[in-house]
Formats: structure tokens, sequence, C-alpha cells
């Protein structure tokens, strides 16, 4: 058959793209050595900015009154980023930015770290396109950003929004507001204080967390929840999987319980329960409160005290 000679260039093109991935995946991985470093004064509830292509972000708190930043990468890091550290007011901003055309950035296996050493009282804001968020021991306000990565954070207090398409989302002694949202993976909060709003299209959501407003949802997973304190509204749905609810013993509610494929089971002992129907149960904990509800298209309802 004839070809033309824009479908064998194109033909070959397609096969050099393929080799230059293959051999990007298939190749060692290398060191990763310090590219960039810079250390500015800072003061309580200054702020962190960082925008990063695939890279691995790490923050945590020092007791010095300096934001230092370090950026790590490999050899095709450094030929293929553009790399900057830059203090604008009260804001630090860290860029590491693919440059050049996707042609040049296919195959460049560019692998990129960044650490950055923080006050304790210090607001962060991270978008990264392929990399694990990591925070730790920090007061402040949070917004975090992947597309590809894990997002963590262990002993926090503040307004957080965090949200990832592709990574699960760990939540350990985290104190204030929560914003918690993933397409693909699992919501896990230890140990967390605040309203909380949970939502994977995909996972499991285990939630470990007291004395707020809480909303779990998601399309194909169980949710777990163990809840402390006073009853703000709690409400979880699922449309594939089981729920499963401790509450303490004197805890007050009004209650709406629903099944379409599963079965309701309540163990908490004060309970009036006002309608019953096939895979329905309403009825009030304690005299009635705010609103529990828990609903599940596809698995069991449990609820227990402590």
């Amino acid at each position: 058959m004839y070809q033309s000679i824009e479908q064998v260039l194109f033909r070959r093109f397609l096969l050099v793209l393929v080799l230059m991935v293959l051999g990007a995946s298939l190749s060692p991985a290398e060191e990763l050595k310090l590219l960039r470093e810079k250390s500015f004064s800072a003061k309580d509830w200054d702020n962190v900015y960082v925008n990063a292509s695939g890279a691995d972000v790490r923050v945590n708190s020092w007791e010095k009154q300096e934001t230092y930043v370090k950026i790590f990468g490999n050899r095709r890091a450094e030929e293929k980023l553009e790399l900057r550290i830059e203090q604008d007011g009260n804001t630090v901003r860290v860029l590491a930015k693919k440059k050049g055309s996707l042609f040049n950035w296919f195959g460049s296996n560019i692998s990129v770290r960044i650490e950055i050493s923080v006050p304790k009282n210090q607001n962060t804001h991270v978008e990264t396109s392929g990399g694990d968020i990591s925070i730790a021991n920090i007061n402040g306000v949070y917004k975090l950003d992947t597309s590809g990565g894990d997002i963590k954070l262990n002993n926090t207090n503040g307004k957080l929004k965090a949200e990832t398409s592709g990574g699960d989302i760990n939540l350990s002694t985290h104190k204030g507001d929560m914003i918690l949202s993933t397409s693909g993976g699992d919501i896990v909060c230890k140990g967390t204080n605040g309203d909380l709003k949970a939502e994977t299209s995909g996972g499991d959501i285990e939630l470990n967390t007291a004395d707020g407003k809480v909303r779990a949802e998601t399309s194909g997973g169980d949710i777990t929840i163990d809840y402390t304190g006073i009853n703000k509204g709690i409400e979880a749905e699922t449309s594939g999987g089981d729920i499963h609810v401790k509450l303490p013993a004197d805890l007050k509610a009004k209650v709406h319980l629903e099944t379409t494929g599963g079965d309701i089971t309540n163990n908490f002992d004060n309970a009036k329960t006002k309608r019953v129907t096939r895979g329905e149960m309403d009825a009030e904990f304690n005299g009635g409160g705010e609103m529990l509800k828990l609903e599940t298209t596809g698995g069991d309802v449990v609820v227990n005290q402590k």
C-alpha cells in the first residue's frame, strides 16, 4: 500500500516517542543532588508557595525564624526544569517547572524533591503535577493540590483544603476545618478535630475525628467513622460499600439509616425508633439532636456505641 511522506514521517515520530518513553521508564534510578538552596528571614504567618512539575514536596517546621528551601534533582532535572527560589514581600515562592517544548519533556526521566523548613506558624500553598506532598508540625492555612500523588499531614493545625487526582490523603493529629478530595484513592484521618468534608470517587474513607460537622462520600468504597464529642451533624454516603459508625453513648441525634442492598444494624442503646421499613430506619438517639444520616446503595449500615 502506498504511503505518503507525511504518513511515514508521522509513524517514525510515534516510534521514536514510544522508544523514548520506554527508555525513561527502564533507566536505572539516579541519585538526587542539591541543585538550589536559599534561606530567607521569616515572621509568623508568612506564606510559602510552591509550584512544581512532578516534584515531591516536604514542608516541616524548625526553631529558626527563617524559611530554608532546598531543591534536589537528578541531571535531567537540572537540564529540563526552570528552578527559582525567591521572596516577594511576606511570601517565599518556589518554582520547579518544565521548560521547552512537549517533545523535549518526553523521555526526560526527571526526578525532583523540594524540602522546606519554616517557622512553626506559616501558611502553605503547594501545587505539584505528579508528586507527593508531606506537611508536618506546622500551624497555618493550607492549600495542597497534586495531580498524581499522596498527601500526608502530621501534627498540624489550621484550615485545610487538600486535593489529589490519583492518590491517598492521610491526616494524623490535625485540628481545624478540613476539605479533602481524591478521585482515585483512600482518605484516612486519625485524631482530627474540626469540621470535616471527605470525598473520594474510588476509595475507602476512614475517619477518627471529634467535635465537628462530618460529611463523608465515596462512589466505590466503605466508610468507617469513629466520632467523639457533641454531634454537629454527621452524614455518610456510599454507592458501593458498607458504612460503620461508632458514637459516644450520650450523643444526641435525629437519625436516618438507609440501604438498598444490605442490612441495617443499630446497636445504640438509647434509641427511640420512629419508623422502620424495608431498607430504612428513622429514630432518635438520646431524645434527638443534629442529623445522623447514613445511606448506602450496595452495602450494610452498622451503628455501634462506645
